[in-house]
């Protein structure tokens, strides 16, 4: 049984190998930097043999699709990923206990992993890089390479952060992404039960069938499993059930495969580190052992000459799982044997040549068959007819040929080259057995020219892969690639728009439809898949065509937890077998959706249930459910739901409210997703809703019927938070259930607050995120809930209210705002106990900031504050928005500013313990002097979403120089804000300067320091100010003469861009690689790779950084690469000049066009 990777070394290993990724990636740039790969001429420094190196290195280059000739390596992302990979995996094979000795000896078994003259494996790295590639190796706890899956894992460490930047980018995916996106490791588990239950259940049903007798007075299903295994191998998952006194595996027996294991055929056609083969490897192996009486190591070589075949759609992958299958085949044997040539190949390898070119080679397979031709006749024909027709249907398969395959890499084994055959000739129309070994013949010479030479092995390696795809298997068994159709690049759309069209929603269901043209009759589909399939709408028609066509003998539904070992990832699966054969009634089903590990385990060994055809294809929309709902009323017969809005650049056109001055004008609030279940949840969001309405690209306005009417919003997203809408704009993350009565509104409400709501929800969409038309299939007990209502709201439901200054219903009081819903008695305050955060909202109120409510804005039920309160009238606000924490420019030191806000709020009510109270609700245990200037600007961040709008400014010492600046005010527009930080530098930080000079003069030797951090401050104002890269303000969506010259900042583009010059000033001797001028460094993002979504097309000379690849955002003033890209990147830089450059050159372009106008 294979050995899985335990929790604590797979952590030690992800360590490593993202480190090794980060060594080897930039000593492989380096390296093709000193050979000259990427210049146009060849260095005069390089050898003979380094000039043949960088000729070979630039041909692989062209193959991979990489640019030549840009001068900068960087430009050749693919040769220097493939460079580090191989370089780094070569290490790593090495290190293995039983091949590291071997390695030379078990290179030529294996040409997948170690090919011939590899040119970039003939690169020697630095010294350095070769070094800590070592030291990394030799790192690794000795137990790493005795699991069988540790290559697996490495794979998937190696490319994490690749995969995270794709997904946080939100690009479509293309060939380019789809290996890092696609895959995820299968957990043993997984493997095992699919395997166990084909493979394990043919097996048992054969030897039950030899002797009825095994499964007499058995007591239970485990021991007639330990009965039914074969010697050698225990199976653990295979399912046996009871038809009265009959005993028969749950998936079936599986009749229609082959009487004999040596003739199972088994394909993984997306078999990423090969974990469902090696698990294979030992089935079989104990199974033909026992029907062949064969011993171990001729048992291993015939498994792995008759039984296993494999495709993957990254080549690097593809050379993991050769490594991994010949290892555990060397783990049995006990050291490195000769073993025979596998039967995997790379499905995504792309053809690296020019059709003409690939047609070019009709001329040399016909003359392998012999139709050469001859001298040429009085015509000049050097052909006779029959040969002419030869090579005309040679050169008409390789056309089609080539036109699958050129897509090759987007594609993999969605490729069918059953679709190139036709009237093309006996090489094509008898299949692929032969054509590796013909282009191996016909381009014998390739090592005389490179690219000939790339060309060779691209279309060999092509070969084989062919072979493969245009078989047809007993057993095809994978976890598919997991790819929502949004989310395809255009080529692989329209691709499986044409070919897969009912399952064309997600590339996990095509592969679903591919894999049915891939097993014989009679064969067997065993597959990890999302369970979208079974029962989302955009499926009906896949869904019916499978029950209809193919028997489906068992499904396990393992919910969104199942990925165990993947830390983060979040995907709904289910374990499916298909044979295809005529449908059975009964389909044997395992939910195993919200167990835990252990629950899901044991239900997978214990638990059964039986549903039928019949009654699925009866049920609405053929959804296939576990459970019986024949007879319920449903939540859409009292509700409708509705889809939100979708802005199309969320960075761009939303804003938390407290980014901004105030609401109106071109901004309106806009319900998000709330964070928890409640009243008024979600209140903290608005958007630039003239943008949106204007036909911004990529938005979507949805939701209008539900606008202006009451209801609740949830989310899409389990657990299902929901909290009440009064008719705002709403986003379509939360859709809006809107009652279609008033008083059902009660008891709509008291479901979705309940756990029975998130129980109904996942019993109908299982999904972890769901479509919005589902909450209408929700069953729901009307009367039962309208009881629960009148006994737990009396009174009705609450009016709008809220203590929390996150949501915008708050009324900007540190007492905190009186519950609408209690009648109090004469003379009584309205302003009673505390706020969520009583002295985060005195902070801000000390500052001159306001709360919507107190500028104007009115919400349902909730109106705006028409008069000033007892703080406005007390006069303690500050003018200037600027408040340093000690006493300076004739004001008071912060604590006893803050103190006089709060005395204000409470008025006659202050009492000495209210303070205290404030202390106590921000967490605090100290005084409020030591809360300000070490425990407010945290509990800021943390509590406003990490877009603060008080930012703490200091000079990085305790004790030292310290403000609070409202930043609205510091972001002022017409040069106000300019003025506002000059007066922080020159008026405040210019005091405390002189200050502490004059106590450096009387010897108080603590100030010599104070006056060093200071005066490096006021240097940081001054860069701020002046704005020279990296301390310069940049905004992606505005074109290049638009920027910002120095400290000119919009209160618009939102705190996340006008807070990064203040990110990047650092104070005096701060190590930290996050330090800043800011006493906290807010968690806003910031350098980490591009947003989320794709631009449109935009001009090169407005808009370079569109033009831009991820190595590219480390130029300051970059004036755009060669294509269009559109990734909406954050953190370029241009300096003064160049600015200036484009606006004087916008300027004269539009004076040249009004003239021209006149």
């Amino acid at each position: 049984m294979p050995i899985a990777l335990n929790r604590e070394i797979r952590k030690i290993l992800e360590v490593v190998v993202r480190k090794a990724r980060d060594e080897a990636e930039g000593g492989s740039e380096t390296a093709l930097r000193q050979l000259g790969v990427a210049d146009p001429k060849r260095p005069s420094w390089l050898s003979e043999a380094d000039a043949a190196l960088r000729v070979r290195l630039r041909a692989h280059a062209k193959t991979l699709g990489d640019p030549v000739d840009t001068g900068e390596p960087a430009r050749m992302p693919r040769l220097i990923r493939e460079m580090a990979y191989a370089h780094w995996h070569r290490t790593l094979f090495a290190s293995s206990d039983v091949c590291s000795s071997d390695l030379e000896f078990a290179g030529p078994m294996l040409p997948a992993i170690f090919p011939k003259d590899d040119p970039v494996l003939a690169v020697a790295l630095p010294p350095e890089t070769r070094q800590r590639l070592s030291e990394l190796v030799e790192g690794l706890p000795a137990q790493t390479f005795k699991a069988d899956d540790s290559l697996g894992w490495t794979y998937q460490f190696w490319q994490a952060d690749r995969k995270k930047k794709v997904n946080d980018s939100e690009v479509k995916i293309g060939a380019d992404e789809l290996p890092a996106v696609t895959q995820l490791f299968t957990e043993d588990y997984m493997v095992l039960f699919l395997l166990e239950n084909t493979l394990g259940a043919w097996w048992a049903g054969k030897k039950l069938a030899e002797n009825p007798d095994l499964a007499r007075d058995v007591a239970d299903e485990d021991e007639l499993r330990r009965k039914l295994s074969p010697p050698g191998y225990a199976w653990t998952y295979l399912r046996l059930v009871r038809d009265g006194d009959v005993w028969r595996p749950a998936a079936g027996a599986f009749t229609g495969w082959p009487t004999r294991a040596a003739d199972i055929t088994m394909l993984d056609p997306c078999m990423g580190s090969g974990h469902f083969l090696v698990f294979a490897l030992d089935m079989l192996v104990a199974l033909r052992k026992a029907e062949e009486n064969l011993d171990d190591e001729a048992a291993v070589v015939a498994v792995l000459q008759d039984n296993l075949h494999g495709l993957e759609i990254d080549p690097r992958c593809t050379q993991i799982a050769a490594f991994a299958l010949a290892l555990a085949a060397w783990k049995r044997l006990a050291g490195v044997r000769p073993l025979p040539a596998l039967h995997l190949a790379c499905s995504g390898l792309s053809l690296g040549m020019g059709k003409e070119e690939f047609v070019r080679l009709a001329e040399k397979i016909a003359a392998a068959e012999g139709f050469a031709g001859g001298r040429a006749d009085l015509l000049g024909r050097s052909r006779n007819p029959m040969e002419e027709q030869a090579l005309a249907r040679r050169r008409g398969g390789l056309e089609h040929l080539y036109d699958l395959f050129d897509q090759a890499p987007i594609l993999g084994s969605l490729i069918d080259p059953r679709r190139a055959l036709g009237d093309f000739g006996t090489l094509f129309s008898e299949g692929f057995d032969d054509l590796a070994a013909i282009i191996g013949k016909v381009l014998e010479s390739a090592d005389r020219d490179p690219e000939v030479r790339e060309a060779a092995v691209t279309a060999q390696g092509l070969a084989k892969a062919a072979e493969l795809l245009s078989r047809r298997f007993t057993l095809v068994a994978t976890n598919v690639p997991y790819l929502g159709r949004r989310d395809m690049e255009s080529e692989l759309k329209v691709y499986v728009d044409k070919i897969h069209r009912e399952a064309k929603g997600d590339l996990a269901t095509c592969f679903i439809d591919r894999m049915r043209g891939l097993v014989v009759d009679d064969g067997s589909i065993s597959c990890v898949a999302p369970q979208a399939w079974t029962y989302a709408t955009s499926f009906e028609a896949f869904r019916l065509a499978l029950l209809k066509s193919m028997r489906i003998p068992s499904i396990v539904r393992l919910g969104s937890g199942a990925f165990e070992t993947i830390s983060g990832e979040v995907v709904n699966v289910g374990l499916y077998i298909f044979v295809l054969a005529k449908p059975w009634e009964k389909i044997f089903a395992i939910d195993a959706d919200r167990a835990n590990s252990s629950e899901r385990l044991t239900a997978m060994v214990k638990v059964e249930n039986v549903i039928t055809t019949k009654e699925l294809l009866s049920s609405p929309s053929a959804i296939i459910s576990f459970s019986n709902t024949r007879h319920a009323h449903f939540l859409g017969e009292y509700s409708g739901a509705f889809q939100g809005t979708s802005p199309g650049d969320g960075s761009r056109l939303l804003r938390m409210f407290w980014e901004v001055p105030q609401l109106g004008g071109t901004l309106e609030p806009f319900v998000n997703t709330p964070s928890a279940t409640g009243d008024f949840k979600g209140r903290e969001q608005v958007i630039f809703w003239h943008q949106v309405q204007a036909g911004f690209d990529g938005a979507a306005i949805r939701g209008r019927d539900a606008w202006n009417r009451s209801g609740i919003v949830t989310t899409k997203i389990a657990p299902f938070y929901s909290t009440r809408y009064t008719g705002e704009l709403f986003s379509t993350s939360s859709p809006a259930i809107i009652p279609k009565r008033p008083d059902y509104a009660n008891a709509i409400w008291c479901f979705m607050l309940s756990d029975e709501f998130l129980s109904q929800v996942q019993g109908v969409n299982s999904s972890f995120g769901i479509g919005n038309g589902y909450f209408n299939k929700i069953p729901f007990d009307l009367s039962h809930w309208q009881g629960v209502a009148a006994e737990r709201y009396p009174n009705g439901l609450p009016k709008p209210y809220s203590n929390d200054p996150t949501q915008w219903l708050f009324d900007g009081h540190p007492r905190g705002l009186a519950n609408s819903n209690t009648t109090y008695g004469e003379g009584q305050s309205l302003q009673f106990g505390l706020a969520a955060h009583p002295l985060q909202a005195a902070v801000a109120r000390l500052l001159g900031y306001r709360w919507p409510r107190q500028t104007g804005s009115s919400f349902m039920d909730c109106p705006a504050i028409e008069e000033p309160d007892e703080i406005d009238r007390a006069g303690v606000i500050d003018e200037d928005g600027i408040v340093c924490l000690p006493a300076l420019h004739g004001e008071g030191p912060a604590h006893e500013r803050v103190r006089g806000v709060l005395k204000a709020a409470w008025g006659a009510d202050w009492r000495e313990g209210v303070e205290s109270a404030c202390l106590a609700a921000e967490g605090w245990d100290k005084d409020l002097e030591s809360f300000l200037a070490d425990g407010f600007f945290g509990g800021h961040c943390k509590l406003f979403h990490q877009m603060p709008f008080v930012w703490h400014i200091w000079d990085g010492i305790e004790g030292g120089f310290s403000a609070l600046v409202n930043c609205h005010k510091l972001c002022a527009p017409d040069g106000e804000g300019r003025r506002l930080l000059e007066k922080l530098r020159d008026t405040y930080l210019g005091q405390w300067i002189g200050d502490q000079r004059r106590l450096v003069m009387s010897g108080d030797a603590t100030a010599e320091d104070r006056l060093a951090a200071a005066e490096h401050l006021r240097n940081e104002f001054t860069a701020i100010i002046e704005g020279k890269p990296p301390y310069d303000i940049f905004v992606r969506w505005k074109a290049l003469h638009q920027q910002p010259i120095g400290w000119e900042p919009d209160i618009d583009d939102g705190v996340r861009l006008n807070i990064r010059p203040f990110l990047t000033a650092r104070p005096r001797g701060k190590a930290a690689k996050k330090a800043c001028i800011l006493r906290v460094t807010p968690g806003v993002k910031k350098h980490e790779g591009a947003d989320r979504g794709g631009e449109p097309y935009r001009d090169k000379v407005d808009y370079p950084w569109f033009w831009a690849e991820d190595h590219d955002v480390e130029i300051v003033d970059f004036a755009g690469g060669s294509e269009f890209k559109g990734r909406r990147y954050n953190d370029f830089h241009y300096s003064r000049p160049f600015k200036q450059a484009a606006r004087d050159r916008r300027k004269s372009t539009t004076s040249t066009e009004s003239e021209a106008a006149e």
